[in-house]
């Protein structure tokens, strides 16, 4: 049994990064879970084993209930405050930065920082039990727009992402849908086994294709005079020259699945 409070799983093509205290505060994200998770993310872009990574909290009782609380007066207040918050920037940043697909599978509770790991991941699979919420202002407390806030309005829109952070309640799977913060609703049973299959499937996709419009999605969000335009254009290039490009035409023209390499 592993006793680290997140850890790396390898099942290639799939990588699963687990946050594993299900015993302790359900889950609860620590400044050390946060200091973790950027490695965590290096080891499986640096992997060309791996294609899709997908993140889900142990147990049956949550995703991720949000920060662990009983740090706050250790290491959220005074001059740690900057350490804690940086580390949950970097830790965000690293996830939403990574070309290869990442997936939430959510079961359970999934509140607060829970909800800002959730929403930088690119899919979101959420079981029909699954609870979410930003309880901020019940503690007192202002998110960054690093943090989530800007990735909440543009998943759900200002309308939806106002009544989130004013009201701070929780919504069911049913009614984080509708937003659109999440992306499928899945019987909890079937939430593990649906996830590697969607997750198998994206995985057959050619990764500088998927690279490619990852990067097109996130410069779309920025203003537009902040866009990286030649990135885009370099990726899009970087397919067009590629032997998987060769591939994926052959396969088509032979009415056979192809076979990606990533090259």
């Amino acid at each position: 049994m592993i006793d680290q409070p997140i850890y790396l799983q390898k099942e290639p093509p799939l990588a699963w990064v687990v946050f594993n205290r299900p015993k302790m505060h359900n889950n609860a994200v620590s400044l050390e879970m946060w200091q973790a998770l950027p490695n965590l993310v290096k080891e499986v872009v640096k992997d060309t084993t791996l294609r899709v990574l997908i993140i889900r909290g142990a147990g049956e009782e949550a995703f991720v209930s949000g920060a662990d609380i009983s740090q706050f007066e250790k290491v959220r207040f005074g001059v740690s405050g900057g350490e804690y918050d940086q580390a949950a920037k970097k830790a965000l940043v690293a996830l939403t930065q990574m070309e290869k697909p990442v997936i939430a599978t959510i079961h359970s509770f999934c509140m607060g920082g829970g909800c800002s790991v959730a929403m930088m991941c690119d899919i979101r699979l959420a079981a029909d039990d699954a609870k979410f919420g930003i309880p901020a202002a019940h503690l007192g407390i202002a998110y960054s727009l690093e943090r989530g806030t800007e990735r909440l309005v543009h998943l759900v829109g200002p309308a939806n992402a106002a009544e989130i952070l004013l009201t701070a309640r929780t919504y069911n799977s049913e009614e984080a849908y509708h937003m659109g913060l999440i992306n499928r609703i899945i019987p909890k049973s079937e939430l593990e086994s649906y996830t590697r299959e969607y997750a198998l499937e994206l995985a057959k996709n050619a990764p500088l294709s998927l690279a490619a419009h990852k990067v097109s999605i996130r410069e779309i969000l920025k203003p537009s005079l902040q866009r990286d335009m030649e990135k885009v254009r370099t990726l899009a290039v970087r397919c067009v020259e590629s032997e998987d490009y060769r591939e994926g035409v052959a396969a088509f023209m032979e009415k056979r699945k192809a076979k990606f390499q990533g090259w």
